[in-house]
C-alpha cells in the first residue's frame, strides 16, 4: 500500500508528461486520473508510438550530423554529438522500458506498467526537447538565409566630431638645445 502511494505521489510530480494522443512533435499533460482511465492496451500502443517518435528524432539528428560533417562545421558537429548521445541513450532506456511494460502488461501488474510507461513518456519529452536543441546547434547560421545588401546605420552621438581623428593630432616639436644652467639635469 506504501509503495502504491508513494507511487502516485510520484506521478503526481510528474504532470508534465506527454499524454497518449500527442502528434509527433507536441507534448500534451497527461494528469495522474488520465494515466488511471488509460488501459493497458493504450499504454501499449503509446509506448511503441513514443519508442517511433524517439528513434525517428535520433535519426534526423544523425542526418544533421552527417550534413555538419560534409560541410565541416566543426562547431555544429560537435554540438550535434553531445546531443545525440543523450538522444542515443534515451532511446535505449526507452526501447528497454517499452520491453519491460509488455512484460508487466503481461503479468496484469497494473502500478508497474504505469510505472514504465511513465518513464517512456519522459524519455519521450527530453528527446523532443533535446531534438530542438539539435536544431539550434552551431548559432543561427544553419538555419538562416539571409537575401539583399546589409543595412548599415550609423548613429553618432552630437558630442562626437564627424570629422577623421587624424585630423586634430598635432606633430609634436622636439628642440634639441640643452637645458638651462640652472636645471637639475645639466
Amino acid at each position: 500500500m506504501r509503495t502504491r502511494q508513494s507511487f502516485l505521489m510520484a506521478v503526481a510530480m510528474l504532470v508534465s508528461v506527454s499524454a497518449f494522443a500527442a502528434p509527433d512533435g507536441e507534448q500534451v499533460v497527461l494528469k495522474p486520473e488520465e494515466l488511471k482511465a488509460m488501459s493497458t492496451d493504450a499504454m501499449l500502443q503509446s509506448g511503441d508510438a513514443a519508442v517511433k517518435t524517439i528513434n525517428d528524432r535520433v535519426t534526423v539528428a544523425m542526418a544533421m550530423l552527417g550534413e555538419a560533417r560534409e560541410r565541416k562545421d566543426a562547431q555544429r558537429m560537435n554540438c550535434l554529438s553531445d546531443i545525440l548521445t543523450t538522444m542515443k541513450g534515451l532511446a535505449r532506456l526507452a526501447e528497454q522500458n517499452n520491453q519491460t511494460l509488455r512484460e508487466r502488461v503481461a503479468a496484469r501488474d497494473r502500478t508497474a506498467s504505469e510505472h514504465e510507461f511513465v518513464k517512456m513518456m519522459i524519455a519521450r519529452n527530453k528527446v523532443i526537447q533535446l531534438h530542438a536543441q539539435a536544431k539550434g546547434c552551431g548559432g543561427m547560421a544553419g538555419e538562416t538565409i539571409f537575401e539583399g545588401a546589409p543595412l548599415v546605420e550609423r548613429l553618432f552621438d552630437k558630442d562626437l566630431p564627424l570629422e577623421s581623428g587624424s585630423d586634430s593630432l598635432w606633430v609634436p616639436m622636439i628642440t634639441t638645445e640643452p637645458p638651462p644652467s640652472a636645471s637639475p639635469y645639466y
